[in-house]
Order: C-alpha cells, then structure tokens, then sequence
C-alpha cells in the first residue's frame, strides 16, 4: 500500500507542539507499517520552507533530508497526467462562485452588500490541486486534515 501524505500532517510532527501532533504521528506510524509513505515535490517545497525558519539553508536542507529518511517517506516525482487531472479540478474549483467549507463540505454563498454581486474567497491555491492530483495518480490513501476539499476533486481514499 501506498500513502501520500499531506504537508499539514508533517508539520503537526515537525512542529512536535501542535495539539495534533501525536494523531499525526500516530498515522504515520501506522501507515508506515502497512506500506510507503510518499510526498510530492510540493509537498517537499513547503516543508522545506518549514525547516528554513529554523535553520539556514544548508542546514535545513540536510535536517529535511534526515527527517525523510528517518521516517521512510520518500519523494516521488510528478507524471504529466497529474497535472492534467490537478489543472482539470482547479478548472472546476474556480469556476465555482461559492465559499466551501474546508471542515464539513458545507457550500456557502456570499454577495456584495452594495451591488449584490456574488463574492467568492479562494480558499485553496493550485498546489493543493497538484498534492491532490499526485495522491491520486500515485498512491491508495492521502493522510490531510482537509478531507472535504480533497474528497470533492480527487479519487483517492481520504483520511484520517
């Protein structure tokens, strides 16, 4: 079995403070026993980005490499169909005029008070369209916390 792995799960255990670190741990754990753990090339960008507050360059870079391979998660590159299948549902996601919850999925619809016209708030950016994508071109599972958001674009089995 293969699991890709959100940025916001490793970030709870690189952080090690965050209430949701031991679930996130945990779920580490746990899917590291039943197969690989992979991230996509975006998600090592925005790791990346995580260990630069704390280090400088050479040494985060070093620090992320050995976090990686302590916990087994490897990077796995994208392939043209992902994408395709990322700029297909960010097709879809910005042709939406409505406000999503990224908890329960709950569709929200807001307008101007002077016009009337109707508001939308981009809640997502294209790299969570390309981890999405990716997970579903490349693995069985993705561990996120924004289960609603990838449930609706991806056909990939969501957890925790």
């Amino acid at each position: 079995m293969i699991t890709a792995i959100d940025t916001n799960i490793l970030v709870d255990v690189i952080g090690g403070l965050s209430d949701l670190y031991g679930e996130s741990s945990s779920l580490l754990e746990r899917h590291s026993n039943k197969g690989s753990l992979i991230i996509s090339p975006i998600a090592y960008s925005e790791l990346l980005a995580v260990f630069l507050k704390q280090y400088d360059e050479h040494e985060a870079g070093s620090m992320l490499a050995k976090f990686l391979s302590d916990t087994g998660i490897r990077i796995f590159e994208f392939a043209p169909e992902d994408f395709k299948l990322a700029a297909k549902a960010w097709r879809e996601f910005t042709s939406t005029r409505q406000l999503i919850c990224s908890k329960c999925g709950a569709v929200n619809a807001f307008s101007c008070k002077k016009c009337g016209a109707q508001m939308s708030w981009r809640n997502h950016i294209l790299t969570d369209f390309l981890i999405g994508a990716h997970a579903q071109n490349h693995a069985d599972t993705l561990l996120t916390r924004d289960k609603s958001h990838y449930k609706k674009y991806f056909k990939v089995k969501i957890l925790p």
